[in-house]
């Protein structure tokens, strides 16, 4: 009330309607993961009588306000036992509300008045978003505690490892900001059996009562029924403000009687209305299936190219092997228990200042998680630090490397000898849109296997290189026949070199392939593509398997 109103700064009463009602209504084409927490204000330059005296109505009504802090405010009083209960039943809450001064001022009182063990913190749009990020994990190592922000967290940033409830201090007029501030919390990934979500409301507050009755219960209802969220009405907006506009200005004369007629004469047409718009779009949404269930994308054609995909990354399970084999490798000591406790006292110390983390921490290749356990994925920074040093090693003459680029081992699991090649090829994929070419590299790694001689090579199918991976050695080899059986390999890459390149053309058309059924799917007609591999591939490792 003391600040001057953004919407003064309009250039037309349109404009201003427009700044004030994507500040108080949310409405629902507002995407911004931001929101709009900067509280709105009223224009504090007066220049006639009539301006000094709306602004000395102003003025009386912000100490009003000002009286109202503290033990005064009966909606915190409240909101401070209801955080009580959800700690003390071992929740970590995090209250959502609507603008910066609010959620500062929740956080404040919060702090003074909940025990010195919970740790507060207030996370705002006044925040950069890298910084919102620190505030939130700086918050996570503390055993109990409370987070307050405004929507600038409902969006983009997952709160599952640390929080587990969801505290609607100040309702939105948006459903979705609800479901949205909810779904930071209650998501895949969540180590918690069970997430609490507590909507705050007064029982005789009438504009709460339009938010609850019109927008939130039908909108929960709706999902219930369907399985998914369906946007409310294009003309929503329009709709609240009628309300708004028939309860508090219709109503100013405050009597009781009048605000009951007004609200069974003008809202529940108004409600109504609304509500059989939105349950002709929930029919509609639940025909056409336009959502989760896309019955025009055929579901042999996903499971393919997600099989690909899967098998060009590889899974948790592939994650975890090589994460045991190797620290196991380079002295570390491993043992479970529910989770997998690494212990790195005895790695190289190159190795530990790679990967940056205390000698011992527990770790887990699955979700969820708990407190102090880490989620370790293909692109932890861990993980990816790991197979740094372990590429870094193998390609350094002068290391202790746990990893070779070449390698000859005898084994029972070959009855003849094997050779494996790891081969890298690269590709140019071309997209062509109109007249415009735009080139991008992508690159692949395969395995291949050849038996017999390098000379006289016969070739075996994919899946035979990779089970040879598993296979352990069985008997000792000399350094110098290695060394001589890696060298045949090497002098015989102009016998190999035509079935490679073959081999790179006929991944090329298989990736071309791909790119155009997905294309093809998403209905993209307008965009081709071409594939063009480079040759020769590159060859980075050798390893020859001989029988025992």
């Amino acid at each position: 009330m003391r600040s001057r109103a953004s919407t003064a700064d309009a250039e037309s009463p349109e404009e201003a309607d427009a700044i004030g009602r994507r500040t108080v209504l949310d409405p629902a084409e507002d995407e911004s993961p931001e929101g709009m927490d900067i509280v709105p204000g009223s224009d504090a330059e007066p220049v006639g009588d009539e301006d000094q005296s709306e602004r000395r109505r102003l003025r009386e009504m912000a100490r009003t306000a000002d009286g109202l802090k503290g033990d005064a405010d009966l909606k915190l009083v409240k909101a401070v036992r209801l955080v009580k209960d959800l700690l003390r039943d071992g929740f970590n809450p995090i209250l959502f509300c609507r603008f910066i001064p609010t959620a500062e001022y929740v956080a404040e009182e919060l702090r003074r008045r909940l025990s010195s063990g919970v740790e507060v913190a207030a996370v705002t749009g006044t925040l950069p978003p890298a910084d919102r990020e620190e505030r939130v994990s700086q918050l996570a190592v503390a055993p109990k505690r409370v987070l307050v922000c405004t929507d600038c967290l409902s969006e983009g940033v997952n709160l599952q490892d640390h929080f587990d409830a969801a505290f609607h201090y100040d309702l939105s007029w948006n459903p979705t900001r609800h479901e949205q501030r909810e779904g930071r919390v209650d998501r895949y990934g969540q180590a918690s059996p069970k997430v609490r979500a507590l909507t705050y409301y007064g029982t005789d507050n009438q504009i709460d009562g339009i938010v609850l009755d019109v927008l939130l219960r039908k909108h929960r209802k709706i999902r219930s029924a369907l399985g998914i969220s369906v946007p409310v009405p294009v003309d929503t907006e329009q709709v609240v403000e009628a309300i708004f506009e028939g309860l508090l200005l219709r109503g100013e004369r405050g009597h009781r009687e009048e605000q009951l007629t007004l609200f069974e004469d003008f809202f529940k047409p108004q409600r109504e209305n609304l509500h059989k718009e939105w349950d002709a779009a929930s029919d509609r949404e639940k025909r056409s299936r336009t959502m989760f269930a896309q019955e025009t994308i055929k579901v042999e054609e996903v499971a393919r190219e997600l099989k690909v995909a899967r098998d060009a990354v590889g899974t948790s399970i592939n994650v975890a092997s090589f994460s045991r084999e190797a620290l196991q490798a380079c002295k570390g000591v491993i043992s479970e228990n529910g989770c997998v406790r690494f212990n790195l006292r005895e790695t190289p110390k190159a190795l530990r200042d790679t990967l940056g983390v205390p000698e011992v921490f527990q770790a887990r290749f699955e979700l969820p998680v708990k407190d102090g356990v880490l989620h370790l994925t293909r692109t932890h920074p861990i993980v990816e630090n790991l197979a740094g040093y372990v590429m870094d090693t193998a390609l350094d003459p002068l290391g202790q490397a746990v990893a070779r680029r070449c390698g000859v081992i005898r084994t029972a699991g070959v009855a003849r000898r094997t050779t494996v090649l790891l081969v890298r090829y690269r590709f140019q994929i071309v997209t062509i849109k109109v007249a415009e070419s735009v080139p991008l590299l992508a690159e692949d790694c395969r395995l291949l296997a050849f038996a017999g001689p390098s000379g006289d090579p016969e070739w075996l199918e994919s899946g035979a290189a990779e089970k040879l991976l598993s296979t352990g050695p069985e008997g000792n080899i000399q350094p110098e026949q290695a060394s001589l059986f890696i060298g045949k390999v090497i002098e015989a890459f102009p016998t190999l070199a035509p079935y490679l390149e073959e081999d790179a053309k006929k991944r090329g058309e298989e990736l071309l392939a791909s790119h155009k059924r997905v294309r093809s799917a998403a209905k993209l007609t307008r965009v081709s593509y071409r594939v063009e591999p480079k040759l020769p591939p590159d060859v980075l490792g050798i390893y020859v398997y001989l029988p025992v």
